[in-house]
């Protein structure tokens, strides 16, 4: 019996083989379980393949694709198969014969499997693609625009011209998934006008998204930076949208989606907080590479300590496994959280050693940062990644890419830079826009920093400054939009460069388009101001008038941001305590649109200008409202969350402080204590020697102290009534900074008064001298507290230097008899 079981066998594999040629081999695909399967079929079938099959059989394999979890590493095993080759040669020679939607969807595989925008047929498919713009129906033509995306073309004259035929049949489009790539698609080639009609049409379409439209709704929020101060609802709707299909998503949507609303800052949304579990579920289950980094990327940025461990030992095993653009986006998230292991760095910066020749300027920027910022050991990398920026700087003639490779440089901290880079430097200035004038100036004035046997080299450097800020003010005289001025102020990062003649410059450009000043625009006025330093009248009547006038129109979590100008700046408003009290009223009617964190914001930058609304510290200062902000101050990343705690701690002593009968009680001095532990306080010493000599000896002085509700003070004394220094009985060390609970209670002679000396550096004025908000507090709170307050400002004491040692007791005794 068992010698006729092999010819049975055989028999019916033959059977199966002449059944399968019997039927057309459409049927057969739509039976494969597998994408070997396809691949078997398609080599017993070669003669039998069809331009027909084509689109079908490249749908088939992405579909599989998709579903592996560890497609990351197997996409090559598609894209290296011969039968693949022999299809992209039968769609090579057919591409005129390809349906329309055949094509795109073809082209949007074969981009899947990283084939490079060279590829043959790749660019043959773009080029047909371009001969039919205008028979492709809006959908096709979004997956068609994203493609070229996806291949760098977002800037090139076929993406315009996409975007002049979507301005024409934009009327009927009711789309949202369209719509949404074609806003993320067109970002770079379309109008402003363009750009505003895609998000309301993406707006008003909301209601006909469902969970296959979750990646085109990740598309949008992902160029949403420069949209986010006036879309607000539409951000709304799209976070609510997340919400509710939050049980559909993968691990890779849903911490894509998280990192986005924390890179955003979108501390208005509740989505990281309620995907927070699920991601932390998902660590110890996952085994592919690609989507671990996404749950690395989002869950590294949130303040979850005992995580960090589990997730830097399973990164460090996928290592090896990771591509160039994988690397830097770890490291990028390394850099946000500030996790400086050691092991973990070393062996990237060992993969990326390999990878430097091909890096863009955006990518040697991240891991020149991280180098200098988290890396221990500053190896040799460190020589060679100089070498590679100094050369790719030379070789460009981007302004963005040249700025952005002059920032590169100025983090290592260099004397000199070759003559070529401050050539191609000079060359490139008079295209740069703000934000690229304000990387090029960190490299000016890291070199201008160190002359001494570099003179020619400094002279050329300050030179090139002054060159920087001529082409500032004559690009600021010829500008006449201000959407744009506040465009590129958005992206300013820091104001170190911004000096008083820009400040000016920047203040006078807007003055003289003021008439552009609409509620859509205030909220970026009012970071403009808060950038420039400077409490301008006519801006601030302007901004406080327009916001009056259009409260409606403002989205409640808006109102902290123009408010902000007001309180940092300590600038009254025209309209006195009725703006802020319109401005509060708004809020609180539409506090539940509101997040924990943004109701105490608007509080705390309110409390500035002496401010207390009752109603709004009732709310805050609850336990149910106390724990909702903790559980989302614990899902934002570190520097942030700690931000806002002590936000809250500087509330929380203001109401003790200014209004005890709230009867709020001072919860934070472990928090003080163990911030104080982290402090590195330091004293000018040639105030204190000044000082000391005044009141007539060291004895006579305190310094570096910490007064009730941890304040810090740089220098204390007392006068008696007589206006005779008090002596201390015993001077406290430095490293014993904080006054003892038996010295507060000491009573003081009849008569007597404290002092509290303060030096205030140049952050605590505006451009115009004018003591900002914070400082103004301040002060308040120490007369509170029993303290007769000197401020002095250092730009006055600096100019004693050189000065003989009277006039400097003189300055301090004028200052003392002026504030007793």
């Amino acid at each position: 019996m068992f010698r006729w079981r092999s010819p049975f066998l055989l028999s019916l594999r033959l059977l199966q083989i002449r059944s399968l040629k019997t039927e057309p081999l459409l049927v057969q695909l739509k039976r494969c379980k597998t994408k070997y399967q396809v691949f078997q079929l398609l080599g017993m079938n070669r003669s039998a393949l069809t331009v027909h099959h084509v689109g079908y059989v490249f749908n088939l394999l992405q579909y599989f694709q998709e579903g592996d979890p560890e497609k990351s590493r197997t996409f090559y095993q598609i894209r290296d198969n011969p039968e693949f080759a022999v299809l992209c040669t039968l769609a090579q020679n057919n591409v005129d014969r390809l349906e329309d939607q055949e094509l795109v969807d073809i082209l949007q595989t074969l981009i899947s499997f990283q084939l490079e925008a060279h590829n043959p047929l790749i660019q043959q498919l773009v080029i047909e693609g371009w001969r039919r713009l205008e028979r492709l129906d809006l959908r096709t033509l979004a997956n068609f625009a994203e493609c070229l995306r996806k291949q760098d073309l977002n800037a090139s004259p076929l993406v315009g011209q996409i975007a002049n035929i979507v301005d024409k049949k934009l009327e009927d489009a009711d789309d949202p998934i369209s719509l949404s790539c074609l806003l993320a698609s067109l970002q770079a080639a379309s109008s402003p006008r363009l750009q505003e009609r895609l998000i309301r049409k993406i707006e008003s379409s909301m209601h006909n998204f469902d969970v296959s439209g979750i990646q085109h709704a990740f598309r949008v929020i992902r160029i949403f930076y420069q949209y986010k101060f006036t879309y607000v609802s539409l951000l709304e709707k799209y976070d609510n949208f997340f919400k509710q299909n939050i049980d559909a998503m993968d691990a890779i949507n849903l911490a894509s989606i998280t990192s986005e609303f924390q890179q955003l800052q979108l501390n208005n949304s509740v989505f990281p907080l309620i995907a927070k579990p699920r991601l932390i579920e998902m660590v110890d289950t996952c085994n592919d590479p690609s989507t671990f980094i996404h749950l690395f990327t989002a869950l590294s940025r949130m303040n979850i300590h005992h995580l960090r461990d589990r997730l830097e030992e399973k990164l460090l095993t996928f290592l090896d496994e990771l591509d160039l653009i994988q690397l830097l986006v770890v490291l990028k998230a390394m850099l946000e959280a500030e996790c400086n292991s050691d092991a973990l760095l070393q062996k990237i910066f060992q993969l990326l050693q390999k990878h430097l020749d091909i890096c863009k300027p955006l990518q040697l920027l991240y891991i020149t940062e991280a180098l200098v910022k988290l890396s221990s050991q500053k190896t040799t990398l460190l020589k060679e990644l100089q070498r590679h920026l100094q050369r790719n700087l030379i070789a460009s003639f981007v302004p963005f890419d040249v700025a952005t490779l002059a920032h590169a440089l100025s983090l290592l901290k260099l004397c000199s830079v070759d003559e070529a880079v401050l050539s191609k430097i000079d060359a490139i200035m008079p295209q740069c826009n703000l934000p690229n004038m304000e990387k090029i100036a960190f490299l000016l004035l890291q070199l201008i920093k160190e002359p001494s046997g570099y003179d020619i080299h400094y002279k050329t450097c300050k030179d090139l400054f002054q060159k920087m800020n001529r082409c500032t003010l004559e690009r600021l005289r010829h500008m006449d939009n201000i959407n744009l001025i506040l465009e590129e102020v958005l992206y300013i990062k820091t104001k170190r460069w911004i000096n008083k003649e820009i400040a000016m410059g920047l203040s006078d450009t807007c003055q003289r388009l003021l008439h552009s000043i609409t509620w859509k625009n205030v909220p970026k006025l009012s970071i403009l101001l808060l950038q420039i330093n400077y409490a301008q009248a006519p801006l601030l009547h302007t901004l406080a008038a327009v916001t009056l006038e259009d409260i409606a129109k403002i989205h409640p979590s808006l109102i902290l941001t123009i408010v902000r100008s007001f309180t940092i700046l300590n600038y009254e408003p025209p309209q006195g305590r009725a703006f802020f009290d319109i401005c509060l009223q708004h809020v609180l009617n539409h506090k539940d649109l509101l997040s924990p964190s943004r109701l105490m914001q608007v509080c705390h930058n309110l409390i500035l200008t002496e401010y207390f609304s009752k109603e709004l510290i009732d709310l805050i200062f609850n336990i149910t409202f106390l724990r909702r902000l903790d559980d989302q101050l614990n899902s934002l990343p570190c520097e942030q969350a700690m931000y806002f705690r002590h936000c809250l701690m500087e509330l929380n002593r203001a109401v003790c402080l200014e209004h005890p009968e709230y009867q709020v009680p001072w919860f934070h001095e472990p928090f003080c204590q163990q911030m104080k532990k982290k402090e590195q306080n330091s004293i000018n010493t040639w105030l204190q020697e000044v000082l000391e000599e005044t009141l007539g000896g060291k004895h006579y002085t305190k310094f570096l102290v910490t007064t009730p509700y941890f304040y810090s003070i740089d220098l204390e004394f007392t006068l008696d009534k007589d206006k005779k220094p008090i002596p201390y009985e015993e001077q406290e060390s430095v490293s014993e900074d904080t006054i003892k609970k038996r010295d507060r209670d000491v009573r003081l002679p009849e008569g007597a008064q404290r002092f509290a000396v303060d030096l205030l550096h140049a952050v605590a004025y505006c451009q115009d001298t004018h003591l900002k908000g914070p400082h103004a507090m301040k002060k308040r709170h120490l007369e509170l507290i029993g303290y007769q307050v000197i401020q002095i400002p250092v730009f006055e004491w600096l100019s004693l230097r050189g000065t003989a040692k009277e006039s400097q007791i003189q300055y301090l005794t004028r200052k003392i008899d002026a504030d007793h």
